[in-house]
């Protein structure tokens, strides 16, 4: 997620993409609580450390399952956000990864997938967190967020776009944070107008060096709470057992 401080964890950091809307907010921050510090980790193990925990098949058995690798434009658009949060550029990480894309039409339609980086220093993924979390986090990744979407729209379309930030979900890492984008396009067909919302929940959990990202895009209703809860917990979890 970019560079901060207390407490969320841009921990992902910011991601950004349509279609499955993969976009990593940064923003809101929890408080940590006290534990010993992480074990520190180098650069030869941040490569298995960051494939290591991520979301997997087993976290979502109910879901199709697709490839999700890191792409050009991801990195461009993280590296635009960093710019304009003043956080720290993705190019300075050990290591990253990406989990599958789990999704679902059955009923209201749910995309998830998670993100981690693992970064030179706990140092620094505070100091991510300070500035995702910052005066310029939200206006920074709301613009960047209609721009994406926006590219998608037809003439006549509409979008509108808000953000909140949500209490954190999860306690026991080094900061955590949970910002909702509600979107509302009107799409044109004929002379009416179709509303359709989206809603993109962004979840960021930070532990020691690890950044890590949980991105939730559904559409009718917003992400379930506890199906949120339940993931941001594996993937804490999983950062304590690999990282100590």
């Amino acid at each position: 997620m970019g560079e901060s401080t207390t407490a969320a964890a841009p921990t992902p950091r910011r991601r950004a993409r349509l279609g499955a809307l993969v976009l990593i907010a940064i923003l809101a921050v929890g408080v940590a609580s006290a534990r010993a510090a992480p074990r520190t980790v180098t650069r030869a193990r941040a490569p298995a450390i960051a494939a290591a925990l991520d979301l997997r098949p087993g976290d979502l058995p109910a879901l199709r399952i697709a490839a999700n690798p890191i792409t050009a434009r991801e990195r461009a658009l993280d590296r635009e956000f960093a710019g304009c949060v003043g956080g720290v550029a993705n190019s300075r990480a050990y290591a990253a990864a990406q989990s599958p894309e789990f999704s679902s039409s059955r009923g209201a339609a749910v995309t998830i997938d998670s993100t981690t980086e693992i970064m030179p220093s706990a140092a620094l993924v505070r100091r991510d967190l300070s500035a995702m979390t910052g005066p310029r986090g939200i206006p920074c990744l709301q613009r960047q967020l209609r721009g994406v979407l926006s590219t998608g729209l037809a003439r006549g379309d509409s979008l509108q776009i808000s953000a909140a930030r949500l209490p954190g979900i999860v306690a026991g890492g080094d900061g955590t944070f949970l910002l909702r984008f509600t979107a509302t396009v009107g799409v044109r067909q004929g002379a009416s107008i179709v509303t359709v919302p989206i809603y993109y929940d962004s979840i960021g959990i930070a532990y020691g060096q690890a950044e890590i990202g949980l991105q939730l895009l559904s559409t009718e209703a917003p992400p379930s709470p506890r199906l949120e809860q339940r993931l941001a917990l594996t993937l804490l979890e999983r950062a304590r057992a690999a990282i100590g």
